[in-house]
């Protein structure tokens, strides 16, 4: 059986590639088992320094990275290059710098005691296709980086692309085993005993996921999908709010998990901002500034929503309809004002180059619809009051809130990034994002012999000498105090006069 990989610019196939099934996946797992006790026994630094090589060798190959990620997703080569490839080196080479000293040994205060890492074995990775070089090079790196193997089943959209990367780390020796396939595949992942799983993309599939691994009860790290919420405020740089929006939701498509779905903006700058949307739109060149969707069947589920929303109160100011002008599945950026919460743009996840724009009259109703949502991925606020930013900042809840951006603050390295909710759970990057794939184990050290007074027997000294601790951990004042202390003293002269009559009698 074979999987097809489209051209979504002009339908044409790229390639035919096979769909492994359950004997293929526990091969490649096998292979990965065995190579990860080589791995995970390396000190990190050497694992960081082939992590750089590979680094190194994708950005020698940067034109043919970037012409594939044109060819397959149907992304400009700007952002293939600058959303996708260039982030990945970013993260790489972070990963390199950082690793070393966030998987050291750690003391915990307190204590004598300390936890170390220890590699997980062997991490499946379920990868998506919208950032198809970014959103798989950071968890396989951080897998990597921790001492793991990686099996990787790449997204049937993007299989081209990633049999690309692959080749790379092959050639760089690391432990990355690659499986082709559509859904029975990834399903045979979940079923191949793989010590987690990393999973990005939809809610739905990854409830289906969840739904695998419940059985043996393997754990997973899931970046699913958002629905983001843009506040924009009556002090905003409205021009520049309005640029970002536009850009966020057209750019790749609007095919990214933390694009603002929902925009909020106050009704004092309400129409200035629709007006600089419409402006911004209007100049847009398909082909050029923006790209098609990457299938038939996702452009056709923007159309739907777009004309769900017209009949239901929204406004179309520009766009709303297919480009059948042209080859491939593009879609023409779309304005609508007078959006509501119950709009399936505002309910549903969705991909697609559409700015949907609600209007608001105070800050508190901003915030309040934008917690209205089953999903809890990321969100923006746009203000040029810093404390204005920060206070709205602390009431969203969101796995990320940036503060006058968008999109980037969400491909930093150094920034853990997930959400709650419906969005997932477990953090991807940054320090978190290496805990995920490490045991941190506790050892706890103790110097052989001491009373032990917490071994049997026991006997009514031990129980004086408990309830004077009890007494000291909430006596207040000194009286309390005082009396606490008496009677703990008067326990253990107890405890060691009822242990000396105790050897006496054995003797």
């Amino acid at each position: 059986m074979e999987l097809a990989s489209v051209d979504p610019s002009t339908g044409e196939e790229i390639g035919r590639y096979a769909v492994q099934g359950r004997e293929e996946v526990a091969c490649a797992v096998a292979r990965a088992r065995e190579a990860a006790v080589s791995w995970g026994g390396r000190p990190v630094e050497e694992r960081c320094a082939l992590l750089d090589r590979w680094r190194c060798a994708l950005g020698r190959d940067a034109d043919a990275l970037s012409a594939m990620v044109h060819r397959e997703i149907g992304k400009p080569l700007q952002e293939a290059l600058g959303a996708d490839l260039l982030p990945s080196l970013h993260a790489l080479r972070w990963v390199v710098r950082h690793a070393p000293s966030l998987l050291r040994r750690r003391g915990i205060a307190g204590t004598r005691a300390w936890q170390e890492p220890l590699p997980l074995g062997v991490v499946g990775v379920i990868g998506t296709w919208n950032y198809p070089l970014f959103l798989n090079v950071t968890p396989i790196a951080w897998a990597l980086a921790a001492g793991n193997a990686v099996v990787w089943k790449p997204s049937e959209l993007a299989t081209a692309t990633a049999l690309l990367l692959q080749g790379h780390c092959e050639r760089v020796g690391l432990p990355v085993f690659v499986v082709t396939g559509d859904g029975t595949t990834g399903r045979a992942l979940c079923q191949s005993g793989c010590d987690k799983i990393a999973f990005t993309g939809s809610v739905r599939t990854g409830r289906a996921i969840l739904a695998e691994l419940a059985h043996s009860g393997t754990p997973a790290v899931m970046e699913l999908s958002g629905n983001d919420a843009m506040i924009v405020c009556e002090d905003a740089a409205v021009a520049e709010a309005a640029r970002a929006a536009v850009w966020a939701r057209c750019g790749n498509a609007g095919q990214s998990c933390v694009a603002p779905q929902r925009i909020y903006v106050h009704r004092a700058v309400y129409a200035a901002f629709l007006e600089h949307c419409r402006g911004v739109m209007q100049g847009l060149r398909a082909g050029v500034d923006y790209g098609p969707l990457r299938t038939a069947a996702g452009r056709d589920l923007v159309h739907r929503m777009v004309w769900d929303a017209v009949p239901r109160g929204a406004r179309l100011l520009c766009g709303g309809y297919p480009l059948t002008d042209r080859p491939g599945y593009f879609y023409a950026p779309t304005l609508l004002a007078d959006c509501h919460n119950a709009l399936l743009l505002y309910t549903r996840d969705f991909f697609g180059p559409v700015v949907a724009v609600c209007p608001v009259e105070r800050e508190e109703e901003a915030v309040r619809l934008a917690n209205a949502s089953a999903m809890a991925l990321g969100a923006s606020v746009w203000t040029r009051s810093r404390a204005r930013g920060r206070r709205i900042a602390g009431q969203l809840y969101a796995g990320l809130v940036s503060i006058n951006e968008v999109l980037l603050d969400a491909a930093h390295p150094a920034l853990p990034f997930g959400g709650a909710r419906a969005s997932g759970y477990g953090k991807q990057r940054g320090a978190a994002g290496l805990d995920e794939f490490v045991l941190w184990k506790t050892v706890a050290p103790h110097p052989t012999g001491g009373a032990r007074r917490h071994l049997f027997p026991y006997d009514r000294a031990t129980l004086s000498i408990l309830r004077g601790m009890v007494r000291m951990q909430v006596a207040e004042g000194w009286r309390a105090r005082g009396a606490a202390i008496r009677e703990l003293i008067a326990g253990v002269r107890n405890y060691r006069r009822d242990r000396a009559r105790g050897c006496e009698h054995s003797e």
